[in-house]
């Protein structure tokens, strides 16, 4: 008996084992995600890149009505790479298609695979393995000023291919190396980006508060465009973010759309579920309720650039309650150049553009911000993003030197300064006394342009990364060889990669 026992023991051993090893074979592993570059024909059939002489004759052709762009040529390129980025990927994350820019790879990626490379390991930035789309944490514009601390949006800096591989060949997130660029009294620039280069800036609204009275319903607020309804005075103090427009949709994740009761399904917002690492990245960063795995993150605005030109160009998309007739900075001419091909969420977004900084169009270097004889007629060309620059009042602008650069002031303090000494000297206008049409002094997030802004990405000679700071501009036209880039290293128009620096001395080896 004690014998027949111990036989029936080891058959049940025997039997259990096999089993658990087919167990472990089919256990499924999570494919890394792979970058997917741009496709080399957009949608219109224009090529990319595009060459540059023809972008620039674009913008020589240029034409501003009530301070937004008419040109279809811009409007139409500025689709065209919209409905590149957004376009499904054979590839899924967490069941879910990764559309192109979500398969780019953030700072956090470059910045690991910079590490590897410093400590010789044999991992290199394409054979890196990403199992999300990246950290979500608050945009800088949302931490920069006075006012602005909001953080209902978070979101994260995208690099296509080609521009991952420049920042990581130059190492240019490496706060030793833009030091060592540095000459005194000189302007200095980055290696500049290859013309197929895209930054992007995707921003989330993550729905993690329901509305009480509804379960799988979600409050979000959506631009009612500016139209007098707060003081500008009161922008000018406060600026103008979601929390004065008084304009709220629901968000279903179960139902269908109703317009009429302002009830948008999930599935007319470009979306995905947060993996457990990005919950726990924003759970307590949010001010709208804590992050937790599974919960939905909208697309609410995203930032792109390409460097198709010397200066970039310059888009941004936010989603739109009524986005064939949309409100400034947008407009109705924008939106119905907008692509057929676009899917149903694509489709709820609208666009601004900006190609140049003021209208007419003035050269690199040589041109200024005043009405003068030979050019009377100027006018400022409005680009911003309702969830980003909105909120910026006066303060975020006219900021004095940093207590780390007491001789280095920036904003548009610095640039009056610089224009209105050089108008001086030639008897010209000055810039405080009337800019453009209608004398005009651009001061608040509502007043601004892409490519005003990031042209003033530069780096001082500062002790530590902690020590540089981020100067804004309203619209305006800056020179590219103006004298207060001297001493500096100046980013090609990329401010993140000021806000991706990391120390290479501290990687131990």
């Amino acid at each position: 008996m004690k014998n027949y026992c111990i036989y029936a023991i080891v058959l049940i051993l025997f039997a259990c084992k096999p089993q658990e090893k087919k167990k472990e074979e089919t256990k499924v592993k999570i494919p890394s995600i792979t970058a997917v570059p741009m496709p080399s024909t957009l949608v219109s059939g224009q090529n990319f890149p595009t060459d540059s002489t023809t972008i620039n004759n674009w913008v020589a052709e240029s034409k501003i009505v009530n301070n937004l762009e008419t040109n279809k040529d811009i409007i139409t390129h500025g689709w065209d790479i919209w409905n590149a980025l957004t376009e499904e990927t054979d590839q899924k994350n967490n069941d879910q298609p990764l559309r192109r820019f979500e398969t780019w790879y953030t700072p956090q990626d470059i910045q690991k695979a910079l590490k590897a490379k410093t400590l010789g390991s044999a991992i290199k930035l394409n054979s890196l393995d990403r199992f999300d789309t990246g950290n979500l944490e608050i945009p800088h514009q949302n931490q920069h000023g006075l006012k602005v601390r909001s953080s209902d949006v978070v979101g994260f800096v995208k690099c296509d291919p080609s521009s991952a591989q420049h920042i990581y060949d130059k190492e240019l997130y490496f706060f030793e190396v833009l030091k060592s660029m540095i000459r005194p009294g000189k302007i200095t620039n980055i290696p500049a980006f290859p013309a197929s280069s895209v930054l992007i800036k995707p921003v989330f609204y993550p729905l993690t508060k329901t509305d009480s009275l509804s379960p799988n319903t979600y409050s979000l607020p959506v631009w009612p465009g500016y139209h007098g309804q707060v003081p500008m005075d009161s922008i000018i103090k406060n600026g103008f973010g979601s929390n004065s427009w008084n304009n709220n949709i629901t968000i279903t994740t179960t139902g269908k759309t109703d317009k009429e009761k302002k009830v948008y399904s999930i599935n007319d917002f470009i979306h995905f579920k947060l993996s457990k690492t990005q919950a726990n990245n924003i759970v307590n960063v949010i001010d709208n309720g804590k992050a937790k795995e599974g919960d939905y993150a909208v697309l609410v605005a995203m930032h792109v650039n390409t460097r198709e030109n010397r200066r970039w160009t310059w888009q941004t998309f936010w989603w739109s309650e009524n986005p064939n007739s949309p409100q400034s900075p947008s407009s109705s001419n924008i939106a119905e150049l907008k692509p057929s091909t676009l899917d149903r969420a694509s489709k709820h977004y609208s666009m601004a553009l900006a190609y140049n900084m003021i209208s007419p169009a003035q050269p690199y270097s040589g041109g200024s911000n005043a009405i003068t004889d030979k050019e009377p007629k100027k006018e400022s060309i409005y680009a911003f993003n309702p969830y980003l620059e909105a909120g910026f009042n006066a303060d975020t602008f006219d900021v004095s030197a940093s207590s780390q650069n007491p001789n280095n002031s920036g904003g548009n303090d610095t640039i009056r300064k610089y224009y209105n000494e050089g108008y001086q000297k030639v008897g010209a206008i000055r810039l405080s006394e009337k800019v453009y049409e209608g004398g005009k002094l651009n001061r608040v997030g509502i007043e601004t342009n892409c490519m005003s802004c990031h042209g003033q990405a530069r780096l001082y000679d500062v002790k530590s990364i902690e020590d540089s700071y981020q100067y804004y501009i309203t619209d305006q036209y800056f020179d590219l060889d103006a004298p207060y880039f001297k001493s500096t290293v100046v980013l090609d128009f990329a401010w993140s990669i000021q806000g991706s620096l990391i120390y290479k001395d501290s990687i131990k080896k």
